[in-house]
């Protein structure tokens, strides 16, 4: 029974850090070869099959027999009829057989947090359309980890205008630092688009964005039951909710006429061709919809609310589209003559846009026609070396202000430095911090769960614990995982700022056959963390000391320290940086409210002798015994001020302080 006891916190920890069935099933299968001309196509994670996928499969149906290719979807029975026997089931065995082994991999979203695209294989990525909504870094700091991962694993990105090339690269972080392409051709989707044979007069479509999982549909509803009324005979709206939305409303259910649920057995952009007029409102379509030359109308009823809470690269203002507010306004507007030109818009939106231009794209990328020359191809990465910053939390503490001013130092031009860390580690409170960092400084956020078979995992655990354990094992995880998070970054140095995590001092010697320069940073007496902290691992740190290329240590103490302790380290010194002009800025500030009226009397007062203390909560600053010896001192005119941000022992200093016989003066 106390064995069992000892053992359940490990089993428990081994289950939430092993991967999936399916994942394991993944991880297995790229020990297979990859095969020679198959191709493996994936849209929206396989909801279905339309737009660029459906292009591309059409076009490789009819002219390239020579290559099998398959089309992931998560409903079979809903496929077209001319790719049912190319269709496989998304997530079966046979869908990660081919996502490990197809030697071209094309998506329009991204894979899976688990897909690591091995170096045989060829992946691509075409972009789902021009935004307009702001994406990625423009909207958050963290969130879109795994979209910025498959963009970077990506030979090529695929959009059809250089605004979505630097949206993408620059609001993504990919620009600069990776080293693939953004390739500048075709839309294939479009291409049915040119297709003016069989466009039905009085034929509507309706395809409104998706505004979040909360909207309330009831408003929806009502439009279209409005529009219902308004339509004449001879006019027919069909409407194409997003999927979410879909799911919960269902348009043939309100016994409407005119008003019709968008054809589940049409594919969008052919059916779209076939309609007179667009109407839709933040959606990136009326980009793609402008080359027909055909008229897009703008049913923007909440612009200022949206525009208020979702980022926008530009106003709706600023296009050349019809807008109305009301459904009267749209009825009207949809029985009127066009007279807009879209000349200018799709000269900026859509330069190469032609019919055949699915056709240019399959054949640039499988018959290697470079030649063609209205495709052009951007590289991203500036050729410099990139050094990867593991920086932990960016808590609000020493270590985090000394790197900031580090990177307020450092010569941002001779090197790329990028910042990491895992997907959604960092507190809504500190992610400020990111959006403050200097210019040129770039971010790359981990993502996904660590992949390992369940031998690495056992292994990686019996090291962690510092038990005896394989470490090439454990190794060959690590560089298999790094090259899954950072895919095409090439980093040269690793640099394990915070210096105390297990796993990122495993870096340390685990990257160096990748001919990956390590550093660790020691930014305090490391012998008395160990006595205080149980959960730091002498063995692991000490290992990671002894194979650095560099173990930077902030003090002349310190680093004699750890020549003792750890004689074979390459230690170097680096004292702490300090940011003057930043401290300047903040003596100027007015002082907070909540600093006691009292205190700013001592602080000006010369017979009061004030002591400050300045630290994190943790019983390694020594704060209760502080408290102790001021207790001690007799004279009624000093005061102590401890400021502190954050730490497991801040409950308890707070009462310590309460109960104290100078409560008064602390």
């Amino acid at each position: 029974m106390k064995i069992e006891v000892l053992l359940m916190p490990i089993i428990n920890k081994i289950k939430s850090n092993l991967m999936s069935p399916h994942e394991l099933q993944y991880l297995n299968y790229r020990k297979k070869s990859v095969e020679t001309k198959t191709i493996l196509l994936e849209g929206t994670h396989g909801r279905g099959i339309e737009g660029h996928i459906f292009s591309l499969a059409a076009e490789l149906l009819e002219n390239y027999p020579d290559y099998n290719f398959f089309i992931a979807v998560r409903d079979l029975e809903k496929v077209p009829a001319m790719f049912a026997k190319h269709c496989i089931k998304h997530m079966s065995r046979q869908y990660l057989y081919y996502l490990a082994t197809a030697e071209i991999l094309i998506n329009d979203t991204s894979f899976w947090a688990f897909f690591h695209k091995r170096p045989e294989q060829k992946y691509y990525l075409f972009w789902h359309g021009t935004p307009l909504k702001c994406l990625g870094k423009a909207t958050e700091v963290q969130g879109y980890g795994n979209v910025q991962r498959n963009l970077a694993s990506a030979d090529m990105v695929f959009v059809n205008n250089t605004f979505t090339k630097d949206r993408l690269a620059e609001d993504f972080g990919i620009s600069e630092i990776v080293d693939n392409e953004f390739v500048v051709a075709p839309s294939p989707r479009n291409s049915a688009l040119f297709d003016t044979s069989n466009v039905v007069k009085g034929r509507y479509v309706y395809m409104p964005t998706w505004r979040d999982d909360k909207q309330d549909l009831s408003e929806l509803k009502n439009h279209l039951k409005k529009l219902e009324l308004g339509l004449k005979e001879g006019e027919e709206l069909f409407v194409k909710l997003h999927p979410y939305e879909a799911d919960n409303l269902n348009i043939n259910e309100m016994n409407l006429n005119h008003v019709k649920e968008f054809p589940e057995n049409q594919e969008v952009y052919h059916f779209l061709a076939t309609a007179e007029k667009l109407i839709t409102d933040y959606s990136s379509i009326m980009f793609d919809f402008a080359v027909t030359k055909r008229p897009v109308i703008l049913f923007t009823y909440d612009q200022e609310e949206y525009e208020s809470t979702r980022g926008m690269y530009f106003s709706t203002k600023e296009l050349p589209f019809e807008q109305v507010k009301t459904v009267g306004d749209l009825l009207a507007v949809l029985r009127e003559e066009s007279s807009e030109n879209f000349q200018e818009l799709n000269q900026c939106f859509n330069p190469l846009d032609t019919a055949d231009g699915t056709k240019e794209v399959v054949a640039f990328l499988l018959k290697d026609q470079t030649t063609i020359t209205q495709i052009q191809r951007y590289p991203q990465w500036n050729g410099k070396e990139n050094v990867l910053i593991y920086a932990y939390k960016f808590d609000n503490n020493g270590i985090t202000n000394s790197l900031l001013n580090l990177l307020e130092k450092v010569d941002l031009k001779k090197r790329n430095y990028i910042l990491t860390w895992p997907e959604g580690l960092i507190t809504k409170e500190r992610e400020e911090v990111i959006r403050q960092l200097p210019k040129g400084v770039h971010t790359f956020i981990e993502s996904g769960k660590t992949q390992a078979s369940l031998t690495e995992l056992l292994q990686t655990f019996a090291y962690m614990a510092e038990l005896p354990a394989v470490k090439e094992t454990v190794a060959r995880m690590y560089r298999r995982d790094f090259d899954r998070i950072y895919p095409n970054l090439k980093i040269a140095d690793f640099i394990h700022y915070p210096g105390y995590d297990r796993s990122y001092a495993v870096w340390t010697w685990a990257l160096k056959p990748l001919g990956i320069k390590t550093m660790i940073f020691v930014h305090t007496d490391m012998e008395k963390e160990f006595a205080i902290n149980p959960a730091l691992k002498k063995k692991i740190i000490f290992e990671a000391y002894r194979s650095a290329d560099h173990v930077v240590c902030v003090s002349k103490s310190i680093g004699e320290k750890i020549k003792h302790l750890v004689p074979e380290s390459k230690v170097t010194v680096m004292n702490v940086l300090l940011n003057p002009e930043r401290i300047r800025q903040l003596a100027n500030k007015p002082l907070p409210e909540q600093i006691p009226q009292r205190l700013l009397q001592d602080f000006s007062d010369n017979r009061i002798k004030v002591f400050i203390n300045i630290g994190r909560f943790s019983k390694q600053k020594g704060l209760d015994r502080l408290i102790t010896a001021f207790e001690g001192v007799l004279d009624p005119n000093t005061r102590l001020v401890i400021i502190g941000s954050y730490g497991p022992e801040e409950t308890a200093i707070q009462q310590q302080v309460k109960d104290s016989i100078r409560t008064e003066d602390i």
